[in-house]
């Protein structure tokens, strides 16, 4: 998988975007202090560490970026019998990645919510809600902000659960998620192989 230049990656070295990520062993043995989210990326590739591999890109994209990649991959691999708070959930995070206000960002929580955080898109809500602002009730009189890497934790969480729908194809998936991110750290879109369903999210 040719990867690029990935100019959007936020961090210069891949130890800082995976600092508060528990890897596989496997993973950590391949990362060292001067290495590039780039080289470490194309390490995980060449070792088939495709669950990692999405969690640092979950991590290292813009906080929007990260969002609309798991809008992505929530739409794509939605089950046929999701309930419709499935998608109010992703819509919610559309809404968001396409006018991210402080308003449409706190409209985010509550389909979140709906679905007990337990899917792909209440999870893709959910990186949307912790993108920043505050994570307070809107009457608190504190300001309460999110992590640095809630937003990428939350978006790994829903392009993982999504792949999960089908388990037969979630390393297919796996590869397809990470092409498009790989798509989006390079200044495109992320909707690759929508013609053709390379992901195996068509099922």
């Amino acid at each position: 998988m040719d990867i690029g230049p990935l100019p959007k990656i936020r961090f210069a070295k891949a130890a800082e975007a995976v600092a508060g990520l528990d890897l596989s062993p496997e993973a950590k043995k391949r990362l060292t202090p001067a290495i590039t989210p780039g080289a470490f990326l194309k390490a995980l590739l060449e070792e088939e560490l495709l669950v990692d591999a999405i969690r640092l890109m979950a991590i290292a994209l813009p906080r929007r970026e990260a969002v609309w990649w798991a809008c992505l991959l929530a739409r794509r691999c939605i089950a046929p019998d999701a309930p419709p708070e499935e998608t109010a959930a992703i819509e919610a995070a559309e809404a968001w990645v396409y006018r991210p206000t402080e308003e449409n960002r706190r409209a985010t929580f509550a389909p979140a919510q709906a679905l007990d955080f337990r899917t792909a898109g209440s999870y893709a809500a959910l990186a949307a809600y912790w993108s920043g602002g505050s994570i307070a009730p809107p009457e608190a009189p504190v300001v309460v902000p999110p992590g640095d890497g809630l937003t990428g934790t939350a978006a790994a969480a829903a392009v993982l659960l999504a792949a999960a729908t089908v388990p037969a194809k979630a390393a297919l998936r796996h590869r397809g998620a990470l092409e498009r991110a790989i798509d989006i750290a390079n200044g495109g879109s992320g909707r690759v192989g929508d013609d053709g369903g390379e992901d195996g999210a068509a099922s």
